[in-house]
C-alpha cells in the first residue's frame, strides 16, 4: 500500500507464461492466440494451477515420461539432445554457453539468457516511448513491468503494450491506486 502513484495509477504489465513462451520460440512450437497454461491444462487433463506446477517443474527437471508423447515436449527434448552434442551454444544475446554441463542444466540457462535478452530489448524500448512523458517506469521484476501512469497518455500505453505483442508476447494487465490495490482490466 505504501507503493503510490505519483500521477494517476499503477499499471502492471506482466508477461503470461514467459518461459514456457520462450522454450515453445526456441523449439518453434506454437501454442495458438489462448492461454499457454490452459493449454497445457487441457494437454494433461488437470486444472490450471496443477498445470502451471507440471510444466515449470518440467522445463527445469526434465519432461515426465507421462507427457513425453506431447509435442511440445517432443521438442524440448529433442532441442536439449541436439545442444548436448555441440560444443558450445551461442544464445540469441550473443553469449556462448560451454556444453559442459548437465544438459538440462544448459537449457535453464539458456531460457535465462534468452529471458534477460528480451527484457532488456523491451526495456529500452519503454524507456524510449516513455522519454517524453509523465508516465514512466518505476518497478521491474523477472517478467513484470510496473508503469505509473498518466491518464492523458492512452497512446504511449497502448504503445508500451504493443511492444510486448512485437516479441510475440501475451500480457496480462492489472491496474490500481497503489501496488496492493491492482485488479485485473
Amino acid at each position: 500500500e505504501a507503493f503510490i502513484p505519483e500521477n494517476d495509477i499503477l499499471l502492471e504489465i506482466d508477461i503470461s507464461a514467459y518461459h514456457p513462451t520462450l522454450a515453445a520460440q526456441l523449439v518453434d512450437y506454437d501454442f495458438g492466440e489462448g492461454d499457454i497454461h490452459q493449454a497445457f491444462a487441457d494437454m494433461y487433463g488437470v486444472d490450471y494451477k496443477k498445470a502451471k506446477e507440471l510444466t515449470f517443474k518440467q522445463l527445469y527437471g526434465g519432461v515426465f515420461d507421462d507427457y513425453k508423447e506431447l509435442e511440445f515436449f517432443k521438442r524440448v527434448e529433442k532441442y536439449i539432445e541436439d545442444i548436448s552434442r555441440k560444443e558450445e551454444v551461442v544464445c540469441k544475446s550473443g553469449y556462448v554457453f560451454k556444453t559442459d554441463m548437465k544438459p538440462q542444466k544448459l537449457f535453464n540457462y539458456i531460457l535465462q539468457n534468452t529471458e534477460t535478452y528480451y527484457n532488456v530489448l523491451i526495456l529500452e524500448k519503454i524507456i524510449k516511448l516513455l522519454k517524453n512523458s509523465k508516465t514512466r517506469i518505476i518497478h521491474y521484476t523477472y517478467d513484470s513491468f510496473l508503469l505509473d501512469v498518466d491518464k492523458s497518455e492512452k497512446d504511449v500505453i497502448k504503445s508500451v503494450m504493443g511492444t510486448f505483442k512485437d516479441y510475440g508476447f501475451n500480457i496480462k494487465v492489472e491496474a490500481g491506486p497503489n501496488y496492493n490495490d491492482l485488479q485485473r482490466v
